[in-house]
């Protein structure tokens, strides 16, 4: 059997890197969504409290909270108190 037609155990070795690399892109990916959806929901929370104890709507926030994160949390802490 010459080299060529012998699969060399290198072949094999190198191969494996590309296919762990996809493997860890794809979990990372599912680890980077589970936490966007984590924070969203924080924010979402916050939102909906710090909007209550300003008079507004928590249910309105908490949902904008919810989709829009940290942009709906800056407009809750910076708008003023309802009289």
């Amino acid at each position: 059997m010459s080299e060529s037609e012998t699969p060399m155990l290198h072949h094999h070795l190198l191969a494996a890197p590309e296919q762990h690399l996809q493997a860890a892109g794809f979990i990372l990916r599912g680890i980077r969504g589970v936490l966007a959806v984590i924070g969203s929901v924080i924010a979402a929370v916050i939102c909906a409290f710090v909007a209550k104890s300003k008079g507004y709507s928590a249910v309105l926030f908490g949902i904008l909270g919810l989709i829009f994160s940290i942009i709906t949390l800056i407009v809750v802490l910076v708008i003023p108190r309802k009289r």
